[in-house]
């Protein structure tokens, strides 16, 4: 029987043929020294089979200047994204297309899309790359503002609490309630453990067994296994979920205080949300 970690690599295996395939088809076709392909490779311990490998082609502004016109988005400074089916021969495949200053304006920002693309770019297999951009980003990546953790972290601890609070709604009758809650805080607490690791998280769909190899996602990780069981009425899972919550959140919260100890934010979350920006 093949493993999640087999199959994901034979999926990248895939993915790199097709990326090849691409760059000798027009309009890539003879511009090898001023394209970078490359494919989303999660390391760090992330096996993981995606519904979709992610892909990026980038080009420089006067490449991109030169191709056809169904292309001219690129000269506007915007990206443009191609969803491929998945085949016999090939996983599902995202192409990002877009050129090296782009993608360095999105790698200097800490919106959730360019954090994305910052654990994506520290986690990428060069497919062809003679620029060397792979190494350039990677680094530009791993480069937040000073205040860039606190920033991102303030608000994630603050919606992990909030979700965390609504969570109640699983003593009650229809625990389906909780559904909105129990995702936000999964996603909110996998998010915040990613950027304790390594200062940015990954799309939604690699985000849990990403998480998972962090060190909060290995002190929480059973309390977030029993969400699922107490949506679907596992009263037993919804007890613990409940009881265990707010030891939970102090796991989370000790890991954060190594950098942030004593930090209002960290300490009284809720209450520091309900504060307006002046």
């Amino acid at each position: 029987m093949t493993s999640v970690s087999e199959q994901a690599a034979t999926a990248r295996d895939r993915a790199r043929a097709w990326g090849r395939e691409l760059l000798a088809a027009a309009p890539w076709a003879g511009l090898d020294e001023r394209v970078t392909l490359v494919v989303t490779s999660p390391a760090s311990g992330v096996d993981a089979a995606p519904p979709a490998l992610t892909l990026w082609l980038v080009v420089d502004v006067v490449t991109a200047r030169a191709l056809p016109n169904e292309y001219r988005a690129l000269t506007l400074d915007e990206a443009m994204l191609q969803r491929h089916r998945a085949t016999a021969a090939t996983p599902a495949i995202a192409l990002t297309i877009t050129t090296d200053v782009a993608v360095e304006r999105l790698l200097g920002a800490t919106t959730p899309r360019a954090l994305e693309a910052r654990w994506q770019w520290r986690h990428v297999e060069a497919v062809a790359d003679r620029l060397r951009r792979t190494e350039q980003f990677a680094v530009r990546a791993g480069m937040l503002p000073e205040d860039g953790p606190e920033r991102i972290l303030r608000t994630l601890w603050a919606s992990a609490h909030a979700s965390a609070r609504a969570l109640d709604v699983l003593a009650g009758e229809r625990p389906t309630d909780a559904l909105i809650a129990a995702g936000e805080v999964a996603a909110a607490l996998g998010r915040i453990a990613c950027v304790m690791d390594e200062g940015a998280y990954p799309p939604a769909e690699l985000l849990s067994v990403a998480a998972r190899g962090t060190r909060i996602g290995k002190r929480i990780g059973p309390w977030l296994d029993d969400l699922m069981p107490a949506l679907g009425g596992d009263a037993a899972a919804a007890r613990r979920i409940l009881g265990s919550r707010e030891q939970a959140l102090a796991e989370v919260a000790e890991v954060m205080a190594e950098r942030f100890r004593g930090r209002p934010w960290l300490t009284a979350p809720e209450t520091t949300a309900l504060r307006t920006p002046r």
